[in-house]
């Protein structure tokens, strides 16, 4: 989570009443993917399945490696932690074979992965001016169509398995001795398109990767002899620090007014769904307002709304 904050609190309490108020915390939040698919509070793993050539596991595994980088990038700080693995191709796809993979690879969301090579358009073969080696002597431009589909299931989700296609052309210059059969040469263009690989795995994530957005989150306080106990919390909301800010709201939930409660119990409930638990959000909001009735938990019920129906 990050956080945007414009604000003086101290003068805000200063000019508040009594009652309570609202102060329109403003944050940058995450958002969905354009596939609808999250990755938050979720495990990942990624499998591709074996070719019918060498060349064709080989590019997978190059996909897949680019595709959990980015994954990881976006929701696990860089962290190294989606694992990669390889099956043979099964006779079929479905959830049952998806049930089996998330038990066999821990992965609440599960990526299968399978791509096809075709047979590579091949550019005039040119010599080299300066060339490193007599390996490199040589150069010629290769286009290689590649066709990748990749099977996606959510086992927190809805059970079903997504699939998605894609066909690109790939260009690559390949460098040889020049002494290499056409066939010999076909194979080089085959085995060159790592980085390739690598970029149809960045663009494949691209689906899947979380937006941002800047939005305001309202939050309670009061300003009386309780002012800082409502304070702390809020300002640990805008730091970033939200097991504290947990902490904070969770004591105001215990004493005070039913008025006071509730709004203790709504700012827990938006804490919880800035962390991206709307369930725990949910049951907060729903104590919230069997304690008195809050004039921003409508907002607050129709975000988690568009969360909880999926």
């Amino acid at each position: 989570m990050r956080h945007k904050l414009s604000w003086i609190l101290a003068a805000a309490l200063a000019a508040a009443a009594c009652s309570p108020q609202v102060y329109p915390l403003q944050m940058v939040v995450r958002q969905p993917s354009t596939s609808g698919l999250t990755l938050v509070g979720k495990n990942a793993s990624i499998v591709y399945m074996d070719g019918t050539t060498a060349t064709d596991s080989l590019f997978d595994r190059h996909v897949a490696s680019a595709l959990a980088r980015s994954l990881e990038d976006s929701y696990y700080d860089g962290a190294e932690v989606i694992p990669l693995s390889h099956i043979a191709t099964p006779d079929s796809i479905g959830v049952d074979l998806m049930h089996t993979l998330v038990m066999e690879t821990g992965g609440d969301v599960v990526f299968l992965l399978s791509s096809s090579l075709g047979n590579p358009s091949l550019g005039a073969n040119q010599t080299v001016s300066h060339a490193a080696s007599p390996d490199s002597a040589y150069v010629f431009q290769a286009d290689v169509p590649v066709q990748s589909n990749l099977y996606v299931y959510d086992s927190m989700g809805k059970d079903e398995v997504l699939k998605y296609k894609g066909n690109a052309v790939l260009r690559s210059q390949v460098y040889n001795s020049g002494i290499v059969t056409e066939d010999g040469l076909r194979t080089l263009a085959l085995h060159s398109l790592s980085p390739e690989a690598e970029v149809v795995g960045e663009r494949i994530a691209r689906r899947f990767l979380s937006h941002w957005k800047t939005d305001d989150f309202p939050f309670y306080y009061f300003d009386d002899y309780s002012s800082e106990a409502w304070f702390t919390p809020l300002q640990d909301v805008a730091d970033g620090k939200f097991s504290a800010a947990v902490d904070g709201y969770s004591l105001l939930v215990k004493s005070g007014s039913n008025l006071k409660r509730s709004c203790a119990c709504f700012n827990l409930a938006q804490v919880f769904y800035l962390l991206g638990d709307y369930q725990l959000s949910a049951r907060w909001l729903d104590e919230a307002e069997k304690l008195e009735s809050v004039s921003q938990a409508p907002l607050l019920r129709k975000r988690l709304a568009s969360h909880l129906e999926k």
